[in-house]
This record gives C-alpha cells, structure tokens and sequence, in this order.
C-alpha cells in the first residue's frame, strides 16, 4: 500500500513511544551525535544538546591519540551524567538508601541510528578499567562508561523509552515503500516523510538523502580529501613543536567535523520534530512502559552507582562490556527482557486496533459473540462460563487450557475450557470467567449479566510480565535450585584471573 500511494504510511492508530509534545519536556532530552575516523572504535567528535538549540561540539584533532580522546569524553562526561542524575552530579540528592523511591522524569538519550548506537558501547569498552591520566580523570571516564554501556544495554531491552535510535522509531511508526536495509539511513527516512509531492519526486528525495553520511563514519572520500591532510599536517607540525600551525589544523579539522556533527544531530532532532507533528495520539499503554523504563533507571543504573543492593536484582553489579560474566546476573537480565518483551507485545495491543486486527489474523485471537452465559453455585463461590463463537474460516492458534483477558480490561481473564467446529464457518469456544468476574464498570457488566449475550468480544493473551520478574529475583537466591552452578565461585588451577579479565564474584556477591 505505501508503494501504491507513493508515501510513508502509519503503522498502526496509535504512537508506540512517548509523543514528544506531551511525554518530553526539552530539558529531559539529549540528543547526541558522533563521528569517528575511519578503522578507529573511539570518537573523533561529539555533539550533543537539548531540542530547539544549537548543540555543543567537541572534538580532537587527531582521534589515534588516547590523550586527546580521554580529554574530550572526560569534558562531555559531566553533560551526560548530569542528563541521568548521576549521584556524584545530582546537586538535589533525589536518591538515598532506605528511603522511598524519588519520582523522577524520563530521561531521553535520542541518537541518529544504531552506529551511535554502538558507538556508546566502544566508549564502554574503552573507559571502564581506565588507568591512565590522573585518578580524577580515571574516575570521571569509569563513570562515564558506565552510563555509557547502561544506555547501549537498555537500547536493547523491549518497550524501553529511554534510549532511542532514531531511525528505528521511525520505521516502527511508518510503513516506508523501501526495503528493511536503506531504512537505517535516518536521512532517507526523513526524505520519505518530508518531502511533499508524489511518489517519484519522494523518492529521488530520499535518494539524494541517502548519499550523505549520517553514521558515525565519515564518506571516505570527504576524510580522505578533507581531513587527511590536515591531520597530517598536524601531527607534522606537532612534532616540530610549531604552535601556530597546530592551532590551525586544529581549527579546521573542528570546523569540517562540526559541520558533519551538527548535520547528523539535526536529523535526530527532525525524527523528533515528526513524532511531535503525528496526528496520532500516544497509545495508552506507553506510561506504563515509561514506568518500566524509570524502574529500570533506578534498578540497572542509579542504585548501582549509589551500590544499593536489591531484592530482584541483586547485588549492585555492573556487567563487562564484553560478556556476562557473573551467571546469576546474565540469567537475571534474560528473564528482564523476557518479561520487557511479554508487557510491551501484551500491553499496547489493547489501544491499536491495527494491532488487534494482525492477532485475529494470525489466530492469536478470539474475535467473537457470546452465546450464551452459565452460571453454577458451588457454595459462596460462583462459577461463570460463556460460549463464544468466531469466525472459523480464520487460523487458530489457541489451545485448551490457555488464559486470554478481555480488550481494554485486562484484569478480566477468562481461561479455554474447550475448542469445537459445529461447522466449517464457525469456530465455538467454552470459556470460564476466572478473573474479574465481578467488575462492573462504565462499559462493563458483570460476567454473568445475561445482557452480555450477543455482544461481541475481543480476546487476547494477558500480560504476564510479572511471572518472568519473579524468575530474575528468583535466580539471587542463594538457596534455590542450581545455586551451585550460579552462585559458586571458581575453584582449581587457573581460577585467579588477573582483575582485567574476570569480574570478583566474591565481592560482588557478598551480603
């Protein structure tokens, strides 16, 4: 469809994240951009600022000496952690152990695409056992990579709104007529939504677009024609210990590298611009997603760095940047995502019916009328049944036993007692109202109103996030089963590994 009209279309009724003009207010944003020499990992140039103003630049004239780079992260660090509520730069003290958990707002990292994306974990990488420089600077940078792999690692975790890739919000708001690969190019997205006009002019538009560098690498040809040799002149003029002629190169290299810098920070800037002009209303489900995300803030990174233990997940613990190297914590993390990507499929469903709509197509859902309600008295306890009939020329994925709850109220569940064909165009279910049978609300009769017969109803799989939660708190304990393989330290020859190479478990478990 979007390739018949020539045009991005909507992917749903409703927006899947917070809606900027609403959810975000400018200061809770921060949009950062980097770019970065080609065969290196580090920075050469970092801009970063709030929505609505020209963003600050920095940036080293020569990306391949760690001094030059360290100095640069080590002068954006306080920007960043500051932006998290870091303690060590949170003037206001928001957090402190044994006291109730402070309300804080949603703090936004917005970046063009994931090569940014990547780019927070090689500073990760880089910074996180740093012992170069002064033991200020060693500090500040290990925090830095710290805040750092945070937000790489919770850009990673289903329904999180803290860290957002740009592009990918977008290809998730839109249907784009291209194909899944050029839509990493947030230029080329932007063209598509932009550019006014029919479908040919649209897409000569993103094509000119996607000509211009927006990752973290720098077009070959402009680095190798504009920069190289000013680098070169740089690192000459260094050796000779000529001043002025360092002060030049340096100057220009800045003002070629901002000008790369600011192009791509604008483009995040324009993604956001787009979520806040959509027609669309924010889906109903998002806050609750947002209150995921603030727990996650407090549970993966402000007690950590406060080092305030906790009963779900553990002791304060940050993981290597190159693996999971503690197995409570990486079993831990898996059920996190789990339960992350259970809430955010189970719980937007409710407010989008072109999300509703893909669930009765897939079989994933019963679209149906009740025909009938029966009632049985077992004592003081009441037993509700309905029978539904759908569609039956549709799939059918569900199965006996299975537990669905009721669109737009999730705290009425009912489970599959049985599945039957009387015919080839009928699909008859008899279900037992398990939960919530009782509710009586606006739009909501009780379950064993007989009113209800002939209405049609939408029922799909209930969240159940909250079983996985219970797993990953379930792994930090110390008595459970297979304690012995997740919570033992390494014994034998070859145990004492040298700091840089495994995590202290011993320390970082004890009570």
């Amino acid at each position: 469809m979007a390739y018949a009209v020539g045009k991005p279309l909507p992917n749903g009724e409703t927006l899947r994240v917070p809606k900027p003009e609403k959810s975000i207010q400018t200061k809770d944003t921060l949009i950062l951009a980097f770019v970065r020499m080609g065969g290196e990992s580090a920075p050469w140039g970092v801009a970063f600022g709030v929505p609505g103003r020209r963003p600050d630049v920095l940036t080293v004239a020569e990306p391949r000496t760690r001094d030059y780079v360290a100095d640069m992260m080590a002068e954006f660090a306080p920007i960043l952690l500051t932006h998290l509520f870091h303690p060590r730069f949170d003037k206001a003290g928001r957090v402190a152990k044994g006291a109730d958990r402070p309300e804080l707002p949603l703090r936004q990292v917005w970046l063009p695409n994931r090569s940014h994306l990547e780019m927070l974990h090689c500073i990760e990488y880089a910074y996180y056992r740093t012992r170069y420089g002064s033991e200020s600077r060693q500090e500040l940078l290990q925090m830095l990579a710290r805040a750092c792999g945070w937000l790489f690692r919770e850009g990673q975790r289903p329904g999180q709104t803290v860290t957002m890739v740009a592009s990918d919000v977008l290809s998730e708001a839109f249907t784009f007529p291209s194909d899944d690969l050029r839509q990493g190019h947030l230029g080329f997205l932007l063209a598509w939504l932009m550019r006014k006009g029919d479908g040919i002019g649209r897409a000569q538009a993103a094509a000119e677009a996607e000509r211009h560098s927006m990752s973290t690498n720098l077009d070959p040809e402009f680095e190798r024609t504009e920069l190289a040799p000013e680098v070169e002149l740089f690192n000459t003029a260094r050796d000779d210990g000529d001043t002025p002629k360092i002060e030049r190169s340096a100057k220009v290299i800045k003002t070629r590298l901002t000008e790369e810098l600011i192009r791509r920070w604008e483009l995040a800037e324009q993604a956001i611009d787009a979520l806040a002009r959509d027609k669309r209303r924010e889906n109903t489900g998002v806050p609750r997603l947002v209150k995921a995300s603030l727990d996650e803030h407090y549970r993966q990174y402000l007690r950590i760095e406060h080092k305030f233990d906790d009963p779900e997940d553990g002791p304060p613990f940050s993981p290597s940047p190159e693996t999971d190297r503690h197995p409570a914590a990486a079993g831990s993390r898996y059920y996190v995502y789990a339960s992350s990507a259970e809430l955010r499929e189970r719980l937007l469903v409710h407010d989008d019916k072109e999300m509703q709509a893909e669930l009765i197509a897939n079989g994933e859902a019963i679209d149906g009328v009740i025909t009938d309600i029966d009632v049985e008295k077992e004592g003081r306890k009441t037993r509700v049944y309905w029978t539904v009939d759908s569609d039956g020329t549709l799939p059918l994925r569900l199965r006996e036993g299975q537990s669905l709850c009721l669109i737009g109220c999730d705290r009425r569940h009912v489970e599959i007692l049985d599945v039957d064909q009387p015919d080839q165009k009928t699909n008859r279910f008899e279900l037992e109202v398990t939960k919530g049978k009782t509710l009586e609300e606006k739009e909501l009769l009780r379950a064993e109103d007989k009113r209800l017969v002939g209405r049609r109803v939408l029922l799909v799989e209930p969240p159940m996030d909250g079983i996985s939660r219970r797993k990953s708190a379930a792994i930090w304990r110390q008595d459970g089963p297979g304690h012995w393989l997740t919570h033992a330290s390494p014994k034998g020859p070859g145990a004492d590994l040298p700091d840089d190479v495994a995590e202290n478990l011993a320390e970082i478990t004890r009570r």
